[in-house]
């Protein structure tokens, strides 16, 4: 639907051009009408004006310096100029403003609806390129926002050979208009991320991924906008770039590349990654490469920040002995910590040196290590939750066993967490002193197992069993006692009420208090009391 303005100073010429044309006919909605040029303002600020039919001839401004002020504030309105006068300039002004026509009064008015129907049909036009052109643009936009996202989801199902076959990348590369060649050949860069020098979060490591990615795209795409990075998972990345030239010097150039790369990462990232690079082919055999440089990967487990090619292949090492851990258990026994530390590292640090180590000798290592401590905790008849710690945690273990490295940090740290547990509990008997002392201070509080064990920095379940075993009592039987024999000397040596001695000792119910004093004593405390006091007086 449209809306029509009628700017005249004269009442009757306004109302007959309302009334003579069936304006409804032609999708007109509104009409609104004004008998000044201010007026016509106003009402343009507060509708959208499609039609103007004017004037030239108004007071105080004219109908052309209207029409100027139209043209640049609402340069999609059509204006048709209504007047007395045929002069020759004022019809050849009105025309350079951009004036739909220019016609005589009285106006006939089939001419006029002629002349009104051309101007909505320009508007409609306009409307169509002008909405055209803002789709085009939002298309335009989209298409540019999600590009990147487009190409990587490409490429994770060209990887995952969710898309295989030559026929089928052609259609999807067609179908979704994605820039990129079929007849290009790639080369595929595998990017791991082997360890971050601190513990990250889900948000910092999210940024951290993020600008591993973007210096990847300015230092070995250098601004091939054709290239692509991929998210194959949280520590492995694949840089697709295409190769347009043969050169005898392209996998030289890229392990420059990529060493700057490793470099910057470990400078201003603080991570130890590796890059491993493929050889390159067409689009349909990227998921072949990609699969050797996994196993590559695999392969890889004694070193860190380097560039690894696939003609460079690892090759399988030999078996390779494991050490049996008894010597080293019999060493924790004794306290030689520093020593197992030190044969350790030396052990490790020799598998380093090993081309191609096999993973199942990590694997075998750790276990070895983990059964080891495992027979000192249980020797020692503690937990090994309470000793370990994150230690045993599945991503910590799963993490200790992808390469030397990672399984030197793991084998410190659960040694170290071994050596503190031993220090702490070494000292027994003062911890016990502190708490028979914590008890004795707190005889008329409500006492918990968990109150004391936050007291002596114990787990709650070991304090239990560490007491048991110490003084032969359970924790709640020894509180109980040492309460009833306050309670005793209470009774004998003072005037105090029953009620007020039960609270002395941390019983605020006088009924428990004296169930409970009863079982211990034999007799209630009034009896006891008088029991007592009668012997002193015999």
């Amino acid at each position: 639907m449209y809306q029509l303005l009628i700017v005249d100073d004269e009442i009757h010429a306004v109302r007959a051009v309302q009334a003579g044309v069936n304006w409804a006919e032609l999708s007109i909605s509104h009409i609104h009408v004004a008998h000044s040029t201010k007026q016509a303002m106003r009402i343009f600020g507060e509708h959208l004006i499609d039609i103007m039919i004017c004037d030239i001839e108004m007071p105080q401004s004219s109908g052309l310096e209207l029409l100027s002020w139209v043209r640049e504030q609402h340069s999609l309105t059509q204006s048709i100029f209504l007047t007395c006068h045929s002069s020759f300039a004022y019809a050849q002004e009105a025309l350079q403003l951009g004036s739909l026509d220019y016609m005589l009064k009285p106006v006939k008015f089939n001419e006029l609806r002629a002349v009104v129907l051309k101007g909505i049909e320009m508007i409609s036009e306009k409307r169509e390129q002008h909405i055209s052109m803002i789709e085009n643009q939002y298309f335009a936009n989209l298409w540019h926002t999600n590009r990147s996202v487009l190409m990587e989801r490409f490429w994770q199902e060209v990887m995952d050979q969710s898309l295989s076959s030559p026929e089928r990348i052609r259609d999807v590369l067609h179908r979704k208009n994605l820039p990129i060649r079929e007849t290009e050949s790639f080369l595929p860069i595998l990017i791991f991320v082997q360890r971050w020098a601190e513990k990250l979060n889900a948000q910092d490591k999210k940024l951290m991924e993020y600008a591993l990615l973007n210096a990847a795209d300015h230092m070995i795409f250098r601004g091939d906008e054709h290239g692509q990075l991929v998210r194959m998972s949280s520590d492995v990345f694949v840089a697709i770039l295409p190769v347009r030239e043969q050169t005898e010097n392209l996998m030289e150039d890229m392990r420059q590349l990529c060493e700057m790369y490793i470099e910057s990462c470990n400078k201003y990232f603080r991570c130890d990654l590796s890059c491993y690079v493929g050889e390159q082919g067409w689009i349909h055999e990227m998921a072949i490469r990609y699969n050797s440089l996994i196993c590559m990967k695999d392969s890889n487990l004694n070193r860190s920040n380097h560039v690894f090619f696939l003609s460079e292949d690892l090759k399988s090492s030999e078996s390779i002995d494991v050490l049996q851990m008894n010597v080293w258990l019999k060493m924790l026994e004794q306290g030689a910590y520093d020593a197992i530390l030190s044969e350790a590292e030396r052990y490790l640090n020799s598998l380093k040196e090993v081309v191609g180590l096999k993973a199942e000798v990590l694997e075998q290592f750790f276990q070895n290590f983990l059964q080891m401590i495992y027979s000192f905790i249980q020797f020692k008849e503690w937990q090994a939750y309470q000793v370990l710690g994150e230690a045993i945690a599945i991503e910590q273990m799963s993490q200790a066993i992808r390469s030397v490295t990672d399984l030197q940090i793991w084998v410190k740290y659960a040694l170290d967490q071994t050596i503190k547990f031993c220090y702490v509990t070494e000292d027994t008997q003062s911890i016990m002193d502190r708490i028979l002392t914590f008890i004795k201070q707190h005889l008329d509080e409500a006492i918990s197992r968990e109150d004391i064990a936050r007291h002596v920095n114990w787990h709650p379940d070991y304090l239990s069993r560490r007491f048991k075993k110490e003084t032969g009592k359970s924790l709640v039987e020894f509180i109980v006692e040492e309460k009833i024999a306050m309670a005793k000397e209470l009774l004998v040596t003072t005037n105090m009420s029953v009620s007020d001695i039960a609270l002395s000792v941390g019983y605020s119910n006088f009924s428990y208090f004296s169930k409970i004093f009863k079982h211990g004593v034999h007799m209630n405390p009034n009896e006891y009391r008088k029991s007592q006091r009668s012997e002193l007086y015999y």
